[in-house]
């Protein structure tokens, strides 16, 4: 029987109060309720904060480029389809650079799940707005505000008949 103690705390290099630390535990608790063990699962990562979390993680793990998580990990659930994947990102690295992987991915439909941490902002560069970053944000580089209306990957989903 799989429990939490499989998937125990390791130390992290996230600042306090991050959103990656509720991320974290819900990702624990949704493996030990599905009863998965560590070498049952693998997590795909890119760059970025957000992209730590499989350091973080007891499973099997990849780690490669900005926006380059669902490639990989179509191919290793096409592999092994016995595997449970999950691809673990940010908003930059999911609809950003990796936003043709996931239009792609949603057609395929390869049977992996995609968790992105939408922060609204390039976590790692600390102040560039993201894909999904709102009309009129200002921030460091975008000094009179964000011009292009953002990105609903919700909708975008939906519309290409995503399960």
């Amino acid at each position: 029987m799989v429990t939490m103690e499989d998937y125990p705390d390791i130390e992290t290099e996230w600042c306090p109060g991050c959103g990656n630390f509720g991320i974290i535990k819900a990702i624990r608790k949704a493996l030990v309720n599905m009863g998965k063990a560590p070498h049952e699962v693998l997590m795909v990562s890119g760059i970025g904060q957000a992209g730590k979390l499989p350091h973080y993680m007891k499973c099997n793990t990849f780690n490669g480029l900005h926006g380059r998580t669902l490639p990989p990990a179509t191919g290793a659930k096409i592999a092994n389809h016995e595997l449970t994947v999950l691809t673990v990102g940010g908003d930059g690295d999911a609809y950003g650079e990796g936003g043709n992987h996931l239009i792609h991915a949603i057609r395929r439909n390869p049977n992996i799940t995609a968790i992105v941490n939408d922060n609204q902002i390039y976590g790692l560069t600390k102040g560039q707005a993201s894909p999904t970053s709102e009309l009129g944000m200002k921030t460091k580089v975008q000094t009179h505000g964000v011009v292009n209306t953002p990105l609903n990957p919700l909708a975008l989903a939906i519309s290409l008949d995503c399960s």
